[in-house]
């Protein structure tokens, strides 16, 4: 990845839109499935400093619904997605725990992107949400990275490890190492 990164700024390509980037790699003939991957990482890097900056309790974490246990789990849907009863049936119970540890404060399980943006929506003008850790597939992490760039919004994205709309997974530690940015 990072050398694909370094080889698309070697040639100057522009990599501040998902367009550009998927551009640029047809360009360098790489693998344009790989233009999610690379816009995310490369606004991981654009936006820690920032991200860390972000009062913790002024952080929102959109964590997926997928990655909850469907057969087993026991939370239940509200206005602004699943609220988990930390059953310990998956790992979000874990992941919230951890952040409430560090201070954080929101914390949506959410169906899909239509959701991220009504939060979005009501809560960014309010001040109330001025950072954002996402934990998603690829393609969902660069269509919010792109959105919340444009709102100045710096959001660090954490990608699943197995992907689908159920029974997906993430790798914890790095969850967690992403919430004590800055911390």
């Amino acid at each position: 990845m990072e050398r694909i990164i370094a080889k698309l700024a070697s040639v100057g390509a522009d990599l501040s839109t998902r367009s550009a980037v998927r551009i640029a790699l047809s360009i360098i003939s790489e693998d344009e499935e790989l233009t999610d991957q690379i816009y995310v990482e490369i606004k991981n890097k654009a936006y820690r400093d920032d991200f860390a900056k972000v009062p913790v309790e002024k952080r929102a974490v959109f964590i997926p619904q997928c990655l909850r246990n469907i057969k087993e789990c026991e939370a239940e849907f509200s206005e602004y997605g699943w609220v988990c009863k930390k059953c310990e049936k998956c790992v979000i119970g874990e992941i919230i725990e951890y952040g409430e540890s560090l201070g954080y404060r929101q914390f949506y399980i959410v169906p899909g992107g239509s959701l991220v943006k009504k939060i979005l929506k009501e809560k960014v003008p309010k001040g109330e949400i001025q950072g954002a850790i996402g934990i998603a597939c690829w393609p969902e992490l660069a269509e919010t990275a792109e959105k919340l760039s444009m709102l100045k919004i710096p959001m660090l994205g954490v990608p699943l490890l197995r992907v689908g709309c159920i029974n997906t997974i993430v790798d914890v530690e790095r969850v967690k190492e992403v919430l004590k940015l800055g911390l």
